[in-house]
């Protein structure tokens, strides 16, 4: 385990996807205004604004991202004894991950803006 985190590659990749899980969260704290009034929580490029809802229900996007980020560090510690190429790939997932949710939370912002 103390193999795990003392490599280099996963430390990146984990403490990055930290850091853009711990930034969305706060992005949307920030810049997102608390109101009464329903917000868009999702876009589709066919149909236009197909889901409204309340503004708290933004933060599942993050919410989700911290449970991807948990899950897949516990495989990836889990399976870093046996199968170290598995390990990456859990992290590196983790990451890529990480930065869809954070252009996902950008697109929302600039649409709800």
């Amino acid at each position: 385990m103390k193999e795990f985190f003392k490599n280099t590659a996963n430390q990146l990749l984990a403490g990055s996807s930290l850091f853009l899980n711990i930034a969305l969260f706060l992005f949307f704290y920030f810049f997102i205004k608390q109101s009464d009034i329903p917000i868009v929580l999702h876009y589709n490029v066919d149909w236009g604004v197909d889901y409204f809802g309340e503004v708290k229900s933004i933060f599942v996007l993050p919410t989700v991202g911290m449970i991807i980020f948990l899950l897949n560090g516990v495989l990836a510690l889990k399976l870093w004894g046996e199968n170290r190429v598995l390990s990456y790939f859990l992290t590196t997932a983790t990451f890529l991950i990480q930065g869809l949710l954070i252009v996902s939370g950008i697109a929302l912002y600039l649409i709800n803006k």
